[in-house]
């Protein structure tokens, strides 16, 4: 029986453990505090292919896309999973641009259609404001949002259940080799663990981790503010993108808000509250797109840092310089988890690279 160590209890390493286990690997899930806690619990949590370029690139997020799909048929449904798509408020300066990308994906195989706000209002989303009733709306039918902890815990005890451990709170402070190969980890509470094998899916840590086996991983990451509000009822029923917020449900009560004008003014920060200025920012600008939230209160606010490696592209796979070490370190980690470990599991089982996974081999990177 192979014996695995995945570091990291986010989306991705929980989709890798569960795969593994449920192929009959031995599996030991190591997680530095919680599960879900770092950035695959302070996302936006959308799944798309619309925003992804380039072409390989999208065709990874379609195929992440596709993977969830199955993964609700396989499981028999999924609380977690809240399709519904996704709406694009599109500005008139930037119509030009979205129409040539529209074509780009309409051509690629990607469903997508145009709405005026008042067919948006009156078919999807009542709820919305608009300033004129021609205004250009761009739907994505297929996209959905995701309930990362929830997927997370679900993916979590299926691979319990197949018998795998997991163990919280104690970060990796050494991986041993013996002959190239890895034979085992140290954690921080001095516990020793014999392994196989090793996947790095530490997320905003991973190059720390790839450190201990003296592997440059050279990570450009960013930080992302997701906010949290209190809302009555359901102003809103899927991913909604204007020009000033971006807006998704979060079951009745609740909706989550973030923009990229918000992410440009974290700086440094690693922890914002709810009180903050940036918080309060995007609330009201919800309250410009939305009826209905007027006494909507800001209830909680989140950092994620996106692990993005250096050139922008996804480490999937093997890195040939130690033997049994893998990375799975990527953006899009939310649309890209369970298809990562799928491909993963089945590269580190039976040695088959998919094509699609091709063009992002960790060993592109100078290594050892």
């Amino acid at each position: 029986m192979l014996d695995v160590a995945v570091v990291g209890a986010g989306v991705v390493g929980a989709s890798i453990a569960w795969r593994l286990s449920q192929a009959g690997a031995r599996v030991r899930v190591i997680e530095r505090s919680r599960p879900a806690a770092g950035t695959s619990g302070a996302t936006f949590a959308w799944v798309n292919a619309s925003a992804k370029s380039p072409r390989d690139y999208f065709e990874l997020n379609l195929a992440g896309l596709r993977e969830y799909q199955r993964l609700v048929e396989e499981l028999g449904g999924a609380p977690w999973y809240h399709p519904g798509g996704n709406l694009v408020w599109v500005a008139e300066d930037e119509l030009p641009a979205m129409q040539r990308r529209v074509e780009e994906l309409c051509a690629w195989g990607y469903w997508a259609e145009w709405r005026t706000a008042r067919e948006v209002q009156r078919d999807l989303e009542p709820g919305l404001r608009f300033p004129d009733p021609a205004t250009q709306f761009v739907f994505y039918p297929e996209e959905a949002w995701i309930d990362v902890p929830l997927l997370v815990s679900t993916l979590l005890e299926l691979a319990r259940s197949a018998g795998a451990e997991v163990i919280e709170d104690d970060p990796v402070v050494a991986i041993e080799t013996a002959s190239g190969q890895v034979r085992g980890l140290c954690l921080e509470s001095g516990a020793s663990l014999t392994v196989d094998a090793v996947v790095n899916a530490a997320g905003p840590w991973a190059d720390q981790v790839a450190a201990l086996l003296c592997l440059p991983l050279p990570l450009a990451p960013s930080a992302g503010l997701v906010v949290r509000v209190a809302v009555s009822g359901e102003p809103i029923h899927r991913v909604l993108h204007t020009p000033v917020v971006n807006v998704r449900p979060e079951g009745p009560g609740h909706v989550v808000l973030h923009h990229r004008d918000a992410d440009a003014q974290i700086g440094d920060r690693r922890a914002v509250e709810a009180g903050d200025p940036l918080c309060w920012m995007l609330l009201e600008r919800a309250r410009q797109v939305l009826d209905g939230i007027e006494g909507a209160e800001v209830v909680g606010a989140a950092v994620g840092v996106r692990p993005i490696p250096a050139d922008g592209r996804s480490c999937i796979g093997a890195v040939p310089a130690v033997g049994g070490y893998y990375e799975a370190v990527t953006h899009s980690g939310v649309t890209l988890g369970p298809l990562i470990g799928r491909l993963l599991a089945q590269e580190i089982l039976t040695g088959e690279v998919e094509s699609i996974a091709a063009p992002f081999r960790p060993d592109r990177f100078p290594r050892g």
